[in-house]
Formats: C-alpha cells, structure tokens, sequence
C-alpha cells in the first residue's frame, strides 16, 4: 500500500514530525477496543499464547493477537464489551505465567523493561455495604493502587461477602493484607485483602518482572 509525503519541521537543528490530530484519531479508533499484555517471569512463544488465548476468550468474539517490543503482546477485539469481559473474567496465565492486561491508551509505551507498575486481582472482604457503588468501591481499591475494574458478580452486588476488583499497583507497595475505612459515623471498619497472585519485586531497584539475585 502506498504512503505519501508530509514535510517535516525543524526546530533548533532537529527533525520534528508533527502530525495534525485527525491522523492520531486513526490511530486511536483502530486500537480502541485493545489490551495490552505481558506474562511475568516468563517469555511464552507467540503461538502458544495466540491458540491458549483464542480458546479461552472465544465465548466472548473474536480476538486479534499481535506481538509487540520485547514480548508485549496486543489483543485486539471487535468491540468494547469484548474487552470488558476479558478484564472482569481474568486472571489469566498460560504454562503457569501471569498474564498482566490492561487498556490501551493513547500514548503509553509498549516498552516493558522495567515493570514499575502491575495489574492485580484482589479480593477485599468486609467492605460496608454502603459503599458497595462504583464510586465507593473506587474510594476503597485505591487504598492499593489505581482501581481498572471489577468482576461481574461483584459489579451486579449479589455476592456481598467479598469485591473483586483489579488495581494497578506499585512495586513499591508494600501489598498489605488489610486497611481501614473510616465510615461516616466517624469509626474505622477493617478491610481485608487477599491477592489472587503475588507478583516478585527486585527489593534493589524496585521493579517487577526479575528478582534481587539478577539485578
């Protein structure tokens, strides 16, 4: 397919490409129904992932598996729900590795070379009903980290005994096992959390994905 000529800028001797925003819009309508991925701790050959990841998210469409800069991996959907599924179902491994996920975004790096920042399901227990809303529950995960979202059953409300959510979390977090809450009456409700998975930390430079012996 043919490309056409656009004249770069120059400023202060350096080449600047500056495209006009309906060109970035292009981009991000074609990437706007996509996940991001990549398996902790281990590398996993492209087919493996695409044939495992095809058979398990088929119930939910079809998915476009493309591999990106040092073992990144795209999966691509026809439409948004599909990606909600996947994120609400999770979490996914293939041959034992976790598969971190999250949603693309304009501007983020396909660069993983040190993992600041995961993607993790946790489960919190004793959560006060009254803040069992999307914007309570929001207030509660960030206790951990940033919130990306939380499971159908605990999205619907009918299981009250524990939220599932997914928050992104720091290496540097100290992953604790409980944080309170401060209820409107002024007292501190205990919140209790379990990790579906654990990621390892290199306690030298404080990133994911290598341990202290490698750094």
């Amino acid at each position: 397919e043919r490309l056409s000529f656009h004249e770069p800028k120059e400023q202060d001797g350096v080449c600047i490409v500056e495209p006009p925003d309906e060109v970035f819009e292009i981009g991000v309508k074609r990437w706007s129904n996509t996940l991001v991925g990549y398996f902790v701790g281990k590398r996993i050959p492209f087919k493996v992932v695409k044939e495992q990841l095809e058979k398990k998210w088929r119930k939910w469409g079809a998915v476009q598996v493309v591999t990106a800069d040092n073992g990144n991996f795209l999966f691509k959907f026809d439409n948004n729900t599909s990606c909600d599924q996947v994120l609400s179902n999770g979490p996914w491994e293939v041959w034992g590795a976790y598969l971190a996920l999250k949603r693309w975004e304009e501007g983020m790096s396909l660069c993983k070379d040190s993992f600041t920042s995961i993607p993790v399901w946790v489960k919190l227990a004793n959560v006060p009903s009254e803040l069992w809303t999307r914007p309570g529950l929001s207030y509660v995960a960030s206790a951990l980290g940033v919130p990306l979202c939380m499971d159908a059953a605990t999205s619907a409300g009918n299981r009250l005994s524990f939220a599932r959510v997914c928050v992104e979390m720091k290496a540097s977090s100290s992953f604790p096992s409980s944080f309170k809450v401060r209820r409107r009456n002024g007292t501190l409700s205990e919140v209790m959390v379990q990790y579906a998975w654990k990621p390892s930390v290199c306690s030298v430079c404080r990133v994911f994905d290598h341990s202290s012996k490698q750094c």
